[in-house]
């Protein structure tokens, strides 16, 4: 990559406004629209296209060259699902834009906290060893969730998450705003996965109605094109979640990602996830099917959503911390006067005598079992039973110790 110094006739005041809106190299500048930088304070449509055409040529972007000349340096990251990585080329491509989209608890945000952990492995064993950046917009990362993704991979959980930059995101000007921000990321800290989970969820809930539209996929075209940039620029991976709203087709119903053909066109691979059964408690199998890909056939296969993140069967080994540079996982810090296991179930707010039953047939006989339980396996067990609901016992069972 090249500094903006490079390009030829720009200053030092320039390159500090072009700097200031996310613009911090020539590559950055030579794929950015006219439009966006005219619109720069300070440098207006003459010098906006004298810059850019600039770093164009600087770059070499103003001439043909032969195909076979053509560097694609593709890398891959590794899903920790050997039948997904197999549909999918190897992995997760850099450079490119991949959205999975599917129904609620389909493994979308399991997938996106697995590669968060993968991403950082040594290239040899499917990472790149590199840091991530994670765009959250429906509040679903877990802390928990990719400590014992990381221990499943052999890694420190501690370093794990020290390398995944988290972005709380509360509005769809605040989603575009940290996409700018994840370019500073992948320039001064070599970030090389983006994550955004999930692409629509804000843009969804803020421009409701037909007279909206426009606008929004206005916004929405701004921020693939973005992401896109920034993948090519730096060579990193983007994961785009997407939520899917129904669609009649004669007598029958299906799932269809939201975004219309803006995302349709922008990403570069799509692949859907599919719940196994009526109820997607009913199983941890899911199947993930290639909807579209540039250089990948139509094909399709099945993997599991596990507590320690997308695998190829339904339980994985967590290593014991034997050995390892880090400590046994615990919810709470625990002393002896904490220790509480003769507490019964049905003293915590919402377990009645037959949900406790029930909870007692899974190995969860007291209040210390159901902390120590996780929330997604225990609720995939139990018929009608949320991981949301299971996680709500919890906090009401903390209070209880704490009373």
């Amino acid at each position: 990559m090249a500094d903006l110094d490079k390009v030829k006739g720009i200053n030092a005041r320039q390159i500090k406004l072009l700097q200031d809106n996310g613009i911090s190299t020539a590559e950055a500048l030579a794929m950015s629209p006219g439009m966006i930088v005219a619109n720069i304070d300070g440098l207006g449509d003459k010098t906006a296209k004298k810059l850019i055409w600039n770093a164009r040529n600087a770059l070499g972007m103003t001439e043909f060259i032969p195909a076979e000349k053509i560097d694609e340096n593709v890398e891959y990251i590794t899903t920790g699902s050997s039948e997904l990585n197999k549909i999918l080329g190897g992995g997760f491509q850099t450079g490119k834009l991949t959205e999975v989209y599917g129904p609620f608890k389909s493994g979308k945000t399991a997938l996106a906290s697995t590669i968060a952990v993968t991403c950082q492995l040594p290239i040899n064993k499917g990472g790149l060893n590199a840091s991530v950046a994670y765009i959250d917009t429906e509040n679903t990362f877990s802390k928990e969730k990719i400590k014992r993704i990381a221990k499943r991979f052999g890694l420190n959980p501690k370093e794990i998450l020290s390398h995944i930059y988290h972005a709380r995101i509360y509005s769809s000007d605040h989603q575009s705003q940290m996409i700018q921000k994840a370019e500073t990321l992948c320039k001064t800290r070599g970030t090389r996965l983006i994550i955004v989970d999930s692409l629509m969820a804000l843009l969804r809930s803020e421009y409701v109605g037909i007279g909206k539209l426009a606008v929004r996929q206005g916004v929405l075209n701004s921020m693939i094109h973005g992401l896109s940039r920034i993948a090519e620029t730096y060579n990193c991976a983007v994961l785009l979640t997407n939520q899917v709203a129904t669609k009649m087709m004669g007598m029958f119903s299906g799932n269809d990602a939201i975004g219309g053909n803006i995302v349709a066109h922008g990403c570069h691979f799509r692949v859907m996830f599919k719940t196994k059964g009526f109820s997607s408690n009913s199983s941890l199998k899911r199947r993930a099917v290639i909807v579209d890909a540039p250089d990948l056939p139509p094909d399709e296969c099945e993997f599991f959503i596990t507590s320690a993140g997308v695998a190829d069967t339904e339980k994985v080994e967590i290593p014991d911390d034997k050995g390892l540079d880090f400590e046994v996982e615990t919810l709470y810090e625990e002393s002896e006067s904490d220790k509480a296991p003769n507490i019964a179930l049905t003293c915590v707010k919402g377990i009645g005598k037959g949900t406790a039953e029930s909870l007692e047939t899974e190995g969860i006989t007291t209040v210390d079992d159901l902390l120590n339980a996780d929330p997604e396996r225990l609720s995939s067990k139990i018929s009608g039973i949320s991981s949301k609901k299971v996680s709500e016992w919890q906090s009401d069972a903390r209070v209880l110790l704490e009373t």
